[in-house]
């Protein structure tokens, strides 16, 4: 479980394909305070669990499963992703509750950029309608954000200064995908809500 507060960003080390998918080396820096092999880890909001760990270096396996749904498929060497270490108990909940079990990728189809904050606007698959409305929460490349406008085919979040500075949203552009987590509360109601008609 995360809460979709970011950490650091990381930086992909190494890729090695194998019969399940690929192994991937991150470098990072913050996260080896108290990490562990077996503990899950959010990268870009794609829940992963450390194999290995060297100097500043730690290993995750990607199966195919989770490549094909996510935007690890556009994974390489030297690209930076957001990290995120699993919550502890002790821990501020600070944004919503998230699995890093990644729905699907959204794709960003505007920027607008204000002096030192940004605003950036999501296409929006059909299957999704239920779970964004306005002043909710939404997970996009594990990051929490509140969905400030909802519109049919599209929806818009914004980004304060501190966010922009540190994520990796200060690097990506208008075409670039992003992994997206609904929050699950709302895929909760709503399953019940179905049995309940």
């Amino acid at each position: 479980m995360f809460t979709g507060i970011i950490e650091e960003i990381g930086k992909i080390k190494r890729i090695e394909n194998n019969e399940d998918g690929f192994k991937a080396e991150i470098v990072a820096d913050i996260i080896f305070q108290d990490l562990k092999i077996n503990d899950s880890i959010a990268c870009s909001g794609i829940c992963l669990t450390v194999t290995n760990i060297e100097q500043n270096t730690f290993t995750v396996q990607l199966v195919n499963e989770t490549i094909n749904r996510t935007t690890a498929k556009f994974w390489e060497e030297n690209l930076t992703i957001n990290l995120e270490r699993a919550l502890l108990p002790t821990t501020r909940i600070s944004g919503h509750f998230v699995q890093g079990h990644v729905d699907a990728t959204s794709k960003i189809i505007n920027i607008k950029k204000r002096k030192d904050s940004a605003e950036f606007i999501f296409s929006k698959d059909p299957s999704f309608e239920n779970y964004i409305i306005e002043k909710g929460s939404v997970c996009l490349d594990g990051i929490s954000l509140t969905i400030a406008k909802n519109k049919k085919n599209s929806f818009k979040v914004a980004l304060i200064p501190h966010t922009l500075k540190i994520t990796n949203w200060g690097r990506i552009s208008i075409g670039d995908n992003v992994n997206i987590e609904v929050d699950m509360m709302a895929k909760y109601i709503e399953n019940i809500m179905s049995k309940n008609k």
